[in-house]
């Protein structure tokens, strides 16, 4: 389950980074002093690498855990 989300993850973030969407933030408004093309791309890509993070970190309990040396 984890590779097919990561699989998902991995093609809406590369449908963000292809050319059709790049051209409609690319002009020479500014945001706060930065391209709005810069501001895109890090957001973008912050937000690739926190959901990255999230899917992989989130791992359902082990069945072969190993038990309590009590």
């Amino acid at each position: 389950m984890k590779t097919v989300r990561l699989f998902l993850l991995s093609t809406i973030f590369l449908l963000l980074f292809n050319e059709p969407i790049i051209s409609i933030v690319n002009d020479a408004t500014l945001l706060g002093g930065i391209p709005r093309l810069y501001v895109y791309v890090l957001l973008v890509w912050v937000l690739l690498i926190g959901l990255i993070a999230y899917c992989v970190r989130q791992t359902p309990p082990s069945d072969n855990a190993l038990p309590n040396d009590d």
